[in-house]
């Protein structure tokens, strides 16, 4: 392999991940991903060394069990090429479960994603009404604290304010929540962590019993810290 150009152009790639491919780690994702752009055979950009390999960054890293509809990763090659060209190979190499939806050449670094929405589903046991009711009043409340893991270990943290706004209403006898939440990397908000605080305070997903109470979680859209949209 010759690499003659050492100055990479990143190219972004934004890509959904649902269905059963929820459930791979994001460490399980960056392998896959690694396969399919040599796969591809974009013009890649190699790191030196003793073990020259691609290099991939991703925004926002998701949680096993979450699925998207906007996730983005950074690649670096040695040359521009046609967006629609380089979209057409990543797709042909990828599932109906996992497709690239844009490839564009960015004008930005993944630190400006300031916050992403969240379309969250619980079906639990009790009164679907009630306990909207419950949860719309604790995520009112200037008090939200959990159990957070920081850097320095695990630690009460107050999360209201990483939440940058919220709905909560019922839908066919579930209860159903949107959210915007803090994507900075130095106060990232888990939705995970908006679930558990529910759990404990509003006596959703109480039963333990994983066929009656359960929830679903995908993250919809990113956005600048002016609430435009990411790219």
């Amino acid at each position: 392999m010759v690499q003659v150009n050492n100055t990479p152009i990143v190219l972004r790639v934004k890509f959904f991940k649902k269905g059963s491919l929820q459930y791979i780690s994001h460490l399980d994702l960056v392998r896959t991903m690694m396969k399919i752009i040599v796969r591809a055979d974009l013009p890649l950009w190699y790191t030196e060394g003793f073990n020259p390999k691609p290099k991939l960054t991703f925004a926002a890293p998701l949680s096993t069990g979450t699925e998207s509809e906007c996730e983005f990763m950074d690649i670096r090659l040695t040359e521009k090429m046609d967006t629609d060209e380089a979209l057409r190979r990543l797709n042909r190499n990828m599932t109906d479960n996992m497709q690239a939806t844009e490839a564009y050449y960015p004008d930005n670094k993944f630190t400006s994603l300031a916050y992403l929405s969240y379309d969250v589903r619980i079906h639990t046991e009790g009164d679907a009404a009630e306990l909207c009711e419950r949860c719309k009043k604790t995520l009112s409340g200037e008090d939200i604290t959990v159990v957070k893991k920081t850097k320095s270990g695990m630690a009460d943290v107050n999360i209201k304010p990483l939440i940058k706004s919220f709905e909560v209403y019922t839908e066919g006898g579930d209860i159903a929540l949107s959210l915007v939440l803090s994507a900075d990397p130095s106060a990232f908000l888990n939705p995970e962590l908006v679930i558990r605080a529910l759990r404990e305070r509003c006596g959703i997903l109480s039963s333990g019993n994983l066929i009656s109470e359960y929830y679903t979680i995908i993250r919809k859209e990113a956005f600048f810290a002016d609430m435009t949209v990411f790219r």
